[in-house]
């Protein structure tokens, strides 16, 4: 697997934005005791290259993720 992609915000952001994201997420797994992961793994389509949210890529106005 690759270490990012390019399309994907979450892979373009600073390595502080990608820290305080890692934060967020990890207390929100901590409060709810992990059902917010099982829902988010289990029900939302994540990108085969980098394994982020597919939403979260950016794609052109047809629906075809920009290169």
């Amino acid at each position: 697997m690759a270490a990012g992609c390019r399309d994907c915000e979450s892979c373009t952001k600073s390595g502080l934005g990608k820290l305080l994201q890692a934060a967020g997420v990890g207390l929100v797994y901590v409060c709810t005791a992990g059902i917010g992961y099982v829902l988010k793994r289990g029900l939302r389509r994540h990108c085969p290259l980098c394994g982020h949210l597919l939403a979260r890529h950016a794609r052109r106005a047809d629906g075809s993720f920009r290169d």
